[in-house]
């Protein structure tokens, strides 16, 4: 063995270059195959005991299992050529023909992997002081406490444990995820390795009964070991309580170092029949083991003489010693005075101060996930129900924690519970009937359903809370609920029930949600997805309220209906009456063809929670609370800006403003599929991860309304502004106080209300104007407009162009069309460099890729994700779709909307898909103003400069088009005005018909949203 190091510079693990001989050392073995080589010469590459990642020269442990043997695998692994089998003595196995490796045989296979992972790793565990902690409940929280009582003391410390494993290097915290309790024995000696190479002193472990019965820890020998209480679980693996106890006392009788020292919690646990602390105090007794005990017991060494908890805070009077000490900790609850004194005992054993140990857990908040109390500030006055989030998995668990609260001053108590899938469903009803006894209101849901049906799990808990004498009700019932009413809910959604939980709570309440803790995931059918309680609750403490609506919009309170109903909770913000639901906020628009205010009794009616009206608004028999303002309009975007600014305290979130003339619903896509790769759904980021406008809904009505939804829950938000007059893009701007701001590019739109392309510049720039002085401006260099109007700008630019001569931040170079139309070419920030291929067509579509990398980069994400993402991309509805006929003739749908800019775009890359024949159809561009005429005509010089072989053309300014396409020198026959589009199909049918038109060749459908020209799409497709 020797202190080789790879490539980064880390020290190999000394097994990278040892025998077999080595790695079998202190293991009791036999050769029943031989090799060529004999053990004392032959090397190996990898240890594992998992089949599928054996290559050839590792070694390959056998291990027999629950579901499956490992001894199945060994004709597989051989096939590999690996370089040697261990396997168990007494097992079925069969090697590859012809495979010249060894194979070993040992008594127990499980304790061989252990020791050979502990000689392929040097023996780590013999450079620290390892602390064990096993039991029930309470190893988290405990390796916590310990954690920051030695970090306090200046001690560099690891943790391997429920949540996470993690340590310190070079000040630099290494967090890495949990899959176990206790990693399976290669990984966590690689834990150990990596730990003590980093300079750590002391490993604080969570040892499970798993664990220790499946002898992952092989023979680690801990300086101090702990036990915290034991209560049933695991029974589905243990099936006694007898033999889960017994899998306990192995880490005090097999893994205790003689020298060391029990740490033996006697925790308050009503109710509990069989005393297993007591028994663990006698099991070391007789077994000679050194120990001290905690608790309540008179005789214990570290001893509560009492306590008491509020709902910040508990104070503690302990005698240690003989001495009194009087303590403080911002934990709340029996049982975490369990933990703090079982944290305090391992402190003393280590030899720790107590006053030391004291100074740190005063200020320790413990583990996450462990009756961790959820606030958020909404910046009102509105005091809202109490809210815990606890790791609650087990009856024990669940019967304490219910108990801890209860004890707490407060009103209603509300547990949120449920059972996982897959495992012990016996305790399903006994968790059920504690829920039923100590809550005034529990509410059942998912917990972790794995591959079981979640309503039968929740049907086997009824009958248990139905046993407590809890009633069940609807859910409707509880929002409607008065204070004291005793009952239960059955709400499967989990999401659902702590958003509708909370909403019903109110001041003084107390909310328990139960069972998943830390855990920022669920289980179920379809796999893991990613899910938070702690970040549902802080969902929905940020709802709105009537406080914060008028807070807000700077609103008078007209009436009192809602306030004393004694609810402070708001649903969602709705300009459509029909979408109006329970406890929601209706802001009656009023417009030149309609009048929210019609529709107030309506909603009303429904329950809305409230409704925005303008001043003057009278209406008899409203049955709805009204809060009158001077212009409902402004105060959607208040309540919209409100929204923002709330979140933007208490969250990091990329809020992203994209405008132009062209390509700012492309730019929007692209970038949302950018940012997707970096916060993908699934196990690590939410369904919703990147919130992005929907649809058109960009503009003054319809931005408001894209924010409003922003939640916890988001990672960032892509907001698209349009604009038809001056000052819009400002207003829209102040709403949204957004983090990167991008204008695509300027060009001759709008001119109706903005006259030229001065006035667009001026209007598009307003975004500009309006940025925070943090915000990142994105430059398009390539646009003459836009790179002028950057010079006056201070905050930090990401520029992007196809020329390298203009300097960009991010450039584009070797931009090519392939064979299949698909666009491609280089991406470069820098040095570095990634390969892009759009799905999509058109050179245009270069820019905005440009555009949405540089706002990828604004955001800080890789040029890989970013390069990934564009690959993502695919068109939206309406935009340069790509369709065929019944006959293949291609058919490209860009009807969404049209100026002169994009249809110059469109028509040159009509002739860029096809080197055949080609057919234009157009219709009008709309809000052109006095220009209207010569832009149209404009538009017919350029299909005959393309020398597009057909036209049709559509709309008020079809004659201009034809006319002008003519004097260029196109066919009076192949440009043709139709004064009803419903025309066109039966003339393009006839080109195909009489060949004109044929396989291969494309037909372009493009004009303004208003002309719907998507029915000629339908019609020729089938597709609209």
């Amino acid at each position: 063995m020797d202190d080789r190091k790879n490539k980064t510079g880390n020290k190999l693990p000394p097994g990278s270059t040892a025998t077999l001989l080595e790695l079998f050392a202190g293991i009791d073995f036999k050769e029943v195959h031989s090799g060529q080589e004999s053990c004392a010469q032959r090397l190996v590459g990898k240890v594992s005991s998992d089949s599928r990642e054996i290559d050839q020269d590792d070694l390959f442990i056998a291990l027999p299992g629950t579901r499956t043997d490992g001894h199945r695998f060994v004709a597989a692994v051989t096939a590999k050529n690996c370089a040697a089998v261990v396997v168990e003595e007494g097992s079925e196995w069969n090697v590859a023909d012809g495979w010249q490796g060894i194979v070993v045989e040992v008594p127990d296979c499980r304790y061989a992997y252990a020791q050979i992972a502990e000689n392929y790793y040097g023996r780590p565990a013999e450079k620290v002081k390892l602390i064990g902690i096993t039991g029930t409940n309470g190893k988290t929280t405990t390796t916590y406490l310990l954690e920051d009582v030695l970090k306090g003391l200046g001690c560099s410390v690891g943790v391997i444990g429920t949540i996470n494993y993690r340590y310190l290097v070079d000040d630099k915290q290494v967090v890495l995820p949990s899959p176990f309790t206790t990693p399976e024995a290669m990984q966590l000696q690689a834990l150990l390795f990596e730990m003590t190479e980093a300079g750590v002193e002391y490993v604080i472990m969570e040892v499970s009964s798993h664990a220790l019965e499946q002898q992952r820890i092989g023979n680690l020998r801990f300086n101090i070991a702990g036990f915290t209480n034991l209560s049933r679980d695991h029974l589905d693996y243990h099936s006694t309580m007898e033999e889960y106890f017994a899998a306990k006392t192995l880490l005090f009788s097999n893994h205790l170092d003689p020298a060391g020292c029990a740490i033996i919690s006697t925790p308050q646990q009503p109710g509990e029949v069989e005393d297993w602390s007591g028994n663990m105090v006698d099991y070391c007794c007789q077994h000679g083991i050194r120990l001290r005990t905690c608790g309540k017991d008179a005789r214990a060494d570290v001893r509560i003489e009492s306590y008491q908890s509020t709902l910040k805070k508990t104070e503690i009077n302990l005698v240690l010693d003989g001495q009194q000490f009087s303590v403080t900790t911002p934990l709340v609850g029996h049982f975490n005075v369990d933990n703090y004194v079982t944290a305090l005992g391992l402190a003393l054993a280590l030899g720790i101060q107590p006053s030391q140990a004291i100074k740190t857990l005063s200020v320790s908040i413990g583990a996450p996930g462990r009756l961790q109390r959820i606030s958020v500030d909404d910046g009102t006055s509105v005091e809202p129900p109490v809210v815990f989030v606890d790791y609650a998995h087990t009856p024990d668990a669940l019967k304490q924690v219910l108990a801890t609260v209860k004890a707490l001053p407060h009103k209603d108590l509300f547990c949120i519970f449920g059972c996982g899938g897959d495992r012990d469903n016996g305790k399903r009803p006994v968790m059920g009937g504690f829920a039923g006894e100590y809550a005034d209101v529990a509410v059942v849901t998912d917990d972790n359903p794995r591959t079981e049906d979640p309503e039968l799990i929740r049907s086997q808990i009824l009958p248990g809370v139905l046993a407590s004498g809890c009633p069940q009700m609807d859910e409707e019932w509880l929002r409607a609920r008065t204070e004291g009413e005793h009952g239960f809910v059955m709400i499967g959604n989990r999401r659902e029930a702590i958003a509708r939980t909370i909403a019903a709570a109110g001041a003084g309440d107390i909310v328990l949600i139960a069972g998943k803790g830390h855990e920022k995931y669920q289980l179920g059918i379809n796999g893991k997805h990613f899910f938070d309680d702690c970040l549902e609750a802080e969902t929905a403490l940020l709802s709105w309220n009537m406080e914060s609506v008028i807070q807000a919009i700077e609103g008078r309170l007209v009436t009192s209906t809602y306030l004393s109903a004694g609810k402070p909770g708001l649903g969602k913000v709705s300009t459509d009456s029909r979408s109006i639901e329970n406890g929601d906020i209706f802001v009656a628009l009023r417009g030149e063809n309609f009048n929210g205010h019609d529709f107030v009794a309506a909603v009303g009616e429904k329950g809305a929670g409230c409704a925005v009206v303008e001043k003057g608004f009278v209406a008899d028999k409203v049955e709805v609370p009204l809060i009158e303002v001077s212009d409902t309009l402004e105060a959607l975007g208040a309540l919209a800006r409100h929204r923002r600014r709330l979140l933007a305290r208490h969250y990091q979130q990329s809020v992203v403003a994209i405008t132009g003339s062209c390509g700012k619903t492309t730019v929007k896509e692209m970038t949302a599929a950018i940012m997707r790769r970096r916060w993908p759904a699934g196990p690590d980021y939410p369904e919703n991860a990147v919130l992005q406008t929907k649809g058109n809904l960009n503009n003054l009505i319809g931005l408001p309304l894209s924010l409003l939804p922003l939640s916890p829950q988001n990672r960032a938000a892509v907001l698209e502004m349009g604009m038809n007059a001056p000052d819009e893009i400002r207003t829209m701007a102040k709403i949204a106080e957004a983090d990167i701001c991008c204008i695509t590019n300027v060009h001759p739109v709008h001119l109706e209300g903005l006259k030229t392309i001065e006035g667009v510049a001026a209007a598009k720039e307003e975004l500009f104007e309006e940025a925070k002085a943090d915000a990142v401006l994105i430059i398009n260099l390539d646009d003459p407009h836009i790179a002028k109007m950057a010079k006056s700008y201070s905050q930090r630019q990401i520029s992007f162009s196809t020329d390298a001569g203009n300097n960009p931040t991010i450039l584009a170079t070797d931009i090519r069309v392939g064979a299949d139309g698909l666009i491609r070419f280089a991406l470069q920030l820098g040095d570095e460099q990634q390969e892009v291929c759009l799905h999509t067509v058109g050179y245009h579509n270069v820019a905005n890729a440009l555009a949405s990398a540089a706002i990828g980069v604004a955001a800080g994400i890789r040029l890989v994700d970013i390069a990934a993402g564009l690959g993502d991309f695919r068109p939206a509805d309406r935009r340069m779709v790509q369709l065929k006929t019944k006959s293949g003739v291609g058919v490209l749908n860009d009807t969404y909307n049209a100026n002169p800019a994009s249809m110059v775009v469109a028509l040159k890359t009509l002739k860029e898909m096809t080197s055949g024949r080609c057919v234009a159809v157009l219709g009008d561009m709309l809000e052109l103003g006095e220009g209207a005429s010569e832009a149209h005509r404009q538009l017919g010089r350029v299909v005959a400069e393309l020398d597009v072989n057909y036209l049709a053309v559509v709309g008020e300014f079809g004659g201009d088009v034809v006319s002008a396409a003519r004097a260029a020198g196109m066919a009076a026959d192949a440009a043709i005005w139709f004064d009803d589009k419903d025309n066109v199909p039966e003339w393009i049918e006839k080109l195909e018909d009489d060949g004109k038109v044929t396989k291969g060749d494309w037909i372009l459908v493009k004009a303004s949203r208003g002309l719907r020209m998507e029915t000629i799409v339908a019609r020729l497709t089938g597709k609209g």
